[in-house]
């Protein structure tokens, strides 16, 4: 029976959980954090959380009891040196846990530990100067009067070399389009008039024609009634 019993085994023996948990404490003392479950962050913070503690003290039975749970001398001499001076002032709460959400696989949900490294004073909010408010600020503006059309002829006359020169180009090509469409004008009146002149001197040709024939026709006529006579 496990009647309150705080220590969270696991799933694992006790030489092994103390293994693991001494190998997680090396590790995060190491780097400043770890990626975890969210058991084991909690027992690796408790664990941590004591480490810090000794090396606030700086003393030879402090660095012996550090050395039981953590066997690497360059992490110890870092806890005591680097940690213990700066966790100095701060009175517990050395580790935080961030959760990062479920596991990939066993849908397990992972934590961050890390050591607090943010300052223990708060930064000062900075007043700022209150800006004057000046009466021109405050004063609603009116909007400038329209220009009106013989202000807007002056300003046309100040312009005048540039628009000029655009109104006399413009001009131009106006004069040569009038100029084309009265070529082409004449020159289609020209074909209409030389198509027309064969039909007429045909037609004054067959009246001729037709005329000398009804002439000789009479003469021929006169002779013969001038024969019978």
């Amino acid at each position: 029976m496990r009647h309150r019993r705080r220590t969270r085994r696991l799933g694992c023996k006790t030489a092994h959980r103390k293994a693991m948990l001494g190998n997680m404490v090396t590790s995060l003392l190491e780097h400043g954090r770890i990626v975890t479950t969210v058991p084991r962050a909690k027992e690796v913070r408790r664990v941590a959380d004591k480490m810090v503690t000794l090396a606030k003290r700086s003393s030879l039975h402090a660095r012996r009891q550090a050395f039981s749970v953590i066997h690497d001398r360059k992490v110890v001499s870092k806890l005591f040196d680097k940690w213990g001076q700066e966790f100095a002032d701060r009175n517990g709460g050395y580790t935080r846990i961030v959760r990062i959400g479920p596991r990939r696989g066993d849908a397990a949900m992972m934590s961050i530990v890390e050591l607090v490294t943010d300052s223990l004073e708060k930064p000062k909010p900075q007043h700022k100067p209150q800006k004057i408010v000046s009466a021109e600020s405050v004063i609603p503006q009116v909007a400038p009067p329209k220009p009106s059309v013989d202000k807007l002829e002056s300003m046309k006359e100040e312009d005048g070399p540039a628009e000029e020169t655009q109104i006399s180009e413009e001009a131009s090509v106006a004069e040569a389009e009038i100029a084309e469409e009265k070529s082409v004008t004449g020159v289609e009146a020209i074909g209409a008039e030389a198509s027309e002149e064969p039909e007429v001197t045909g037609n004054k040709t067959s009246e001729v024609d037709v005329d000398s024939k009804e002439g000789e026709v009479q003469e021929e006529e006169k002779g013969v009634e001038t024969a019978k006579a």
